[in-house]
């Protein structure tokens, strides 16, 4: 290495002491000057001994030790979906459904960060979200009842993303921009009046119905480290359909950060 040569040679104009053979410890690309200046430190100096010791070892460390370039994320917390409450319940045939969820739920997600310089990272994540609503009936136009069902929204979101720090003043926040993509698995269901008749109760997906959407997010995340692997942390998104031109949802997670 050759600032461990530049090393051994700041030295030797110090003084000379008596050496062992470092070779075995140097890893040096050239031998020749190498052997050349070891042969001139012949003088027992107990000071430059140390110092020279002390500074292959530092140097070793410093060579040794490398960037962290791969951190993985894992987060969980709120969800709130603009979509699950829309649907018409009351217009068609069917005289009773049962379509929308709650507004509030629950995501959960994995992320995996590249680290491309000091301030900015390239990411990809998937994420998935659970968005319920308890359902009761005791029908009066067909003899069906309904008790303690939970309704079920679920998205699936992949991710692809840039972050960036916001501030140099203001250590661990960054905003976060990005595109995703969405498939759905959307539970209804749907009471026949009395001449039709039945009950359907349907999960569509994107295998069965081709549910499926693209756009794009913003997001803040604010973060600090708890030891020298280990970072905790708070995230807010707002993610929004290009497909549709609307708004999809907004989460705030909490997350746990490990560099490797």
């Amino acid at each position: 290495m050759i600032l461990t040569e530049v090393g051994v040679l700041m030295l030797a104009g110090l003084g000379h002491i008596t050496l062992f053979n470092f070779r075995p410890y140097l890893n040096l690309r050239h031998n020749c000057a190498v052997d050349f200046i070891l042969n001139l430190l012949s003088h027992d100096t107990m000071n430059l001994k140390f110092i020279l010791l002390f500074f292959l070892l530092y140097s070793t460390t410093i060579f040794a030790q490398k960037e962290k370039k791969i951190s993985i994320e894992i987060n969980y917390g709120l969800n709130g979906n603009f979509f699950v409450g829309s649907y018409d319940e009351v217009g068609g045939p069917p005289a009773k459904r049962f379509l929308n969820k709650n507004f509030l739920g629950t995501i959960g997600g994995l992320e995996i960060k590249y680290t491309l310089n000091k301030r900015s990272r390239l990411g990809f994540a998937f994420a998935k979200s659970r968005n319920t609503k308890e359902i009761n009936y005791t029908g009066n136009i067909i003899p069906v009842a309904i008790i303690n069902f939970q309704i079920t929204h679920i998205n699936k979101l992949f991710q692809l993303f840039y972050d960036r720090n916001l501030s140099n003043k203001i250590l661990g926040l960054t905003y976060q921009s990005g595109l995703f993509y969405l498939r759905m698995n959307q539970q209804e269901v749907e009471i026949a009046d009395r001449i039709n008749g039945g009950v359907l109760i349907e999960e569509r997906n994107y295998k069965s119905n081709n549910l499926e959407e693209a756009g794009i997010f913003l997001g803040f995340h604010y973060s600090k480290y708890i030891d020298t692997k280990f970072e905790l942390g708070i995230k807010s998104r707002t993610y929004y359909l290009i497909s549709t031109n609307s708004f999809e949802a907004i989460t705030l997670t909490p997350s746990l950060t490990y560099h490797f």
